[in-house]
């Protein structure tokens, strides 16, 4: 892989530090790790159902005009183009007993940066938690008593939906439908109110997966080759629009979205859903062969990936790009092209759940099935690193997917590999 480094510098930074091997580090990293897999135990209890992969794009057929001389495009799995998974949020509350003295109104004492832990569990908020200043407050205060150092917060989820009070002027010209923007907290207020808890606050980002019309004229959204707009099924079903990474409008829009939420406060902000309709050979008819998934159309998703890093990045944010694991090691992800992701950031999801049972290394295949969980881990994440080359990584484990012994061991295996930050959920 080409090499390349346009590192961001964003306010707040954290490094991945490679163990050296010298006795006085081997004895610290034993201690924190204790520390850490601790507190990973306090959390994943309550938050292991927070993020699950959807197995599924959406079961509607995308509608096209009929055309019954178009050649059909099979059906092609997860497996063979792939789409990075979405992170679900629930819309009901996650926090199910909050003692009345720990409702507490945000002050404007915001802790100093020294206070503001980095590493260790992150606890996922739910969409509902933003509905006002209380019940987000509760939500905070439960994170913190499970022994969270962040929280990671659903800002802007599938559909399009936004979970503050954006000030983005194109995200308020959504039409045909109900209001896009769920809560009248500002995105300051949200991460004030994490902050004042001692919590890094994390934003979460769906980036693609966004189906509102905004404007008379549906801005953003796919076009045919005769300018109408493209819906993924027939109008009389609820077909919907969807935001095109090809399209300059949306490109504004969602490098918007970085700047709103780094000036506010967010130091880490996680873009998830780079990802693609499932087009038809119909769709592809009228929409050209851009969209093609037998083109190079890649190129739009490392893109639009590179120009949000960038945004947040000027606005004081690090941006990580959701990737799973399996899809690295299997070439799956239409976004995993590190040549073309200089300067970017990637958050590396690994599950169980969804694990190949194999995967090439050096020419070689490695049988994960017959490896025990520390050394599967540190197999999985020392393939990932060298196929990411200079491109920074974090780790995510999906601790949900994992017997209590093979967590501890999966951790032991990404303290091994050199990590000193990762999240769980």
């Amino acid at each position: 892989m080409r090499r390349r480094k346009k590192i961001f510098r964003p306010k707040r930074r954290y490094k991945i530090k490679r163990n050296n091997g010298s006795a006085v580090k081997i004895i610290t990293g034993t201690a924190a790790l204790a520390v850490l897999v601790f507190v990973g135990y306090s959390a994943a209890g309550p938050i292991n159902n927070y993020f699950k992969e959807k197995a599924e794009q959406s079961e509607s057929r995308e509608w096209t005009p009929e055309n019954t001389d178009a050649p059909s495009v099979p059906d092609v799995s997860e497996t063979e183009i792939g789409a990075v998974t979405e992170i679900t949020f629930p819309q009901e509350s996650a926090v199910t007993s909050v003692s009345e003295t720990e409702i507490t109104s945000v002050t404007e004492d915001i802790p100093a940066s020294s206070e503001i832990k980095s590493g260790g569990a992150a606890y996922s908020l739910r969409t509902s938690d933003m509905a006002d200043m209380e019940t987000l407050s509760a939500a905070l205060s439960e994170a913190r008593a499970e022994g969270a150092s962040a929280v990671i917060i659903p800002m802007k989820t599938e559909g399009g939906l936004f979970w503050y009070a954006t000030d983005i002027p194109f995200a308020k010209t959504a039409i045909d439908g109900e209001d896009p923007i769920k809560s009248q907290l500002t995105a300051k207020q949200i991460s004030d109110a994490a902050r004042s808890e001692g919590l890094r606050p994390v934003a979460y980002v769906s980036v693609l997966t966004d189906n509102n019309r905004y404007g008379d004229y549906r801005d953003g959204s796919y076009r045919s080759l005769d300018d109408s707009t493209w819906l993924d099924t027939s109008p009389d079903k609820g077909g919907k629009p969807w935001i095109s990474p090809f399209d300059e409008v949306a490109q504004q829009y969602l490098c918007d979205t970085m700047t709103e939420l780094g000036e506010a406060g967010f130091s880490e902000i996680i873009a998830d859903d780079f990802t693609f309709p499932e087009f038809r050979s119909s769709d592809i008819e009228l929409l050209g062969e851009q969209v093609s998934p037998y083109s190079d159309r890649y190129h739009a998703l490392t893109a639009l990936a590179s120009m949000m890093t960038e945004a947040g990045n000027n606005a004081g944010a690090r941006v990580m790009l959701r990737i799973t694991a399996n899809s690295v090691i299997k070439g799956y992800s239409e976004l995993f092209h590190p040549e073309e992701l200089a300067g970017c950031t990637i958050l590396i999801d690994y599950s169980e759940d969804n694990i190949s049972r194999t995967m090439i290394s050096a020419g070689e295949e490695v049988i994960l099935d017959d490896l025990e969980m520390p050394e599967k881990v540190r197999a999985v994440f020392s393939e990932v690193i060298s196929r990411c080359g200079d491109i920074p990584t974090y780790p995510m484990l999906d601790r949900g997917s994992m017997e209590a012994d093979d967590f501890s061991g999966a951790v032991s295996a990404l303290t091994a590999v050199g990590y000193e930050e990762y999240y769980i959920y």
